[in-house]
């Protein structure tokens, strides 16, 4: 119990099919070269972004040469791990936050980051570096690069065409806004279901209005509440409520086209992520894009946006270019690129000497820091499998056809969670 609730304050403080890839092996370069580096991410959409910052950093150390190469986001866990579990992969990997490679972490396959060797490190807070450690030795083994948080997209043009005059502030206005919408030929919500990961940053938005924020998230994690609790089973039953106004055959519509919905002026709303805006304006720059929290259950209820320490920056722990390494990382650690992150692709960044300056990203910040609560599965529980999100994310996809109820996805969630985390075992 001493161990669980060690855990207890980290947290509050605070996919996978294998693919066969071809993994380049770490090679000796003739004297006078330039030290190659690779580097790999799960961002796809932001390539154009980190090959310009590379050819940045290449002009003042033309003595390194950095290869990015972006992967699926749904199958980069599994080629990472085939990677590294073959003690080969890239010098740079994107990690993924809290538990999602922790499996990865406990192994030793990253390097263990101090401030000597990244002194950016000592301006992030505390809740923030935790995303980036080892979930058993807690060492530090990425610079977290974003902060992000949830909430709802809006077309206000589309809006004041179907008479929506006042932006939805409960779950009966929001579904009375998508209604009105519909009625003038619009599709209401760009969400759809073709992927797994996508349901469940619509659930962590909407999710906290049911089951009630942290204090849910707090007693689930002491094990006072079980995932069967009605109100998290009634925030299940919100996503499948929601599949009436997605886009028509949205069970096989994938995740960019569902977001080029929205950023096209083809969608009203687009429940998600604050990293999405930067992907809606490289579609349509010319977007005006609004962004409101999630709404309250009922008028007076409290509102929520789920938030977490995301992704991070973290070195091979078998590097042969060490030196290089360190040196990239500490570039991607650096007030230029944060800013540039901030300013070109709407993220909220992690460091204070990072300002922003988009009003629609302010906004998000606001929202952020007033309202914040922890995206439940990704701080609480990704740490051992099967993981929540391992459980999540197919059951969405299942739960918006019809193929399984909200009570059967929150008994499974149970049963996976129960059969590691020990405040939860022999619970149902």
């Amino acid at each position: 119990m001493k161990k669980a609730s060690r855990r207890l304050r980290g947290l509050v403080a605070a996919a996978f099919a294998v693919s066969s890839v071809v993994v380049p092996a770490f090679s000796a370069l003739p004297a006078n070269a330039a030290t190659e580096i690779s580097f790999w991410s799960w961002r796809t959409e932001d390539k154009a972004f980190y090959e310009g910052q590379i050819a940045l950093f290449q002009a003042k150390n033309p003595d390194i040469t950095v290869k990015f190469t972006p992967y699926l986001n749904t199958e980069y866990n599994a080629i990472v791990s085939t990677a590294l579990t073959a003690g080969k992969g890239p010098d740079i990997v994107q990690l993924r936050p809290y538990g999602a490679m922790a499996n990865l972490t406990d192994a030793g396959n990253f390097m263990p980051l101090t401030v000597k060797d990244v002194p950016a490190l000592g301006k992030l807070q505390a809740g923030i570096l935790a995303g980036a450690q080892g979930y058993k030795d807690k060492k530090q083994y990425g610079y977290p690069y974003a902060i992000s948080a949830m909430g709802i997209f809006y077309n206000p043009e589309i809006l004041q065409k179907a008479g929506v005059r006042a932006l939805p502030t409960n779950w009966d206005q929001l579904m009375i806004a998508f209604k009105k919408v519909k009625a003038i030929g619009v599709l209401p919500l760009g969400n759809a279901g073709g992927n797994g990961p996508a349901l469940e940053q619509l659930h962590a938005t909407v999710g906290p209005t049911f089951y009630g924020g942290t204090q849910f998230y707090n007693d689930v994690v002491a094990g006072k509440k079980t995932f069967n609790d009605k109100a998290y089973v009634a925030s299940l039953k919100a996503i499948k409520d929601l599949a009436a106004y997605m886009p028509a055959g949205f069970e096989g519509i994938d995740y960019n086209t569902a977001r080029a919905l929205f950023a096209n002026e083809k969608a009203a709303f687009y429940i998600g992520g604050n990293y999405e805006l930067g992907y809606f304006r490289s579609l349509n720059p010319s977007l005006q894009a609004g962004w409101t929290p999630a709404v309250a259950k009922v008028t007076g209820a409290a509102r929520y946006v789920s938030t977490w320490a995301d992704g991070s920056y973290a070195i091979n722990a078998k590097t042969a270019n060490k030196a290089a390494s360190l040196k990239f990382l500490n570039f991607l650690a650096s007030k230029d690129f944060g800013q540039a992150l901030v300013d070109e692709i709407a993220f909220i960044p992690t460091a204070p000497f990072v300002k922003v300056t988009d009003p629609v990203v302010k906004a998000i910040n606001k929202g952020r820091t007033s309202l914040g609560t922890p995206f439940l599965n990704v701080v609480g529980f990704r740490y051992e499998t099967p993981t929540s999100s391992n459980i999540l994310q197919p059951g969405f996809q299942k739960l918006i056809t019809g193929a399984i109820t909200p009570e059967q996805l929150a008994a499974d969630v149970q049963t996976a969670v129960a059969s590691w985390y020990a405040p939860q075992k022999g619970k149902s």
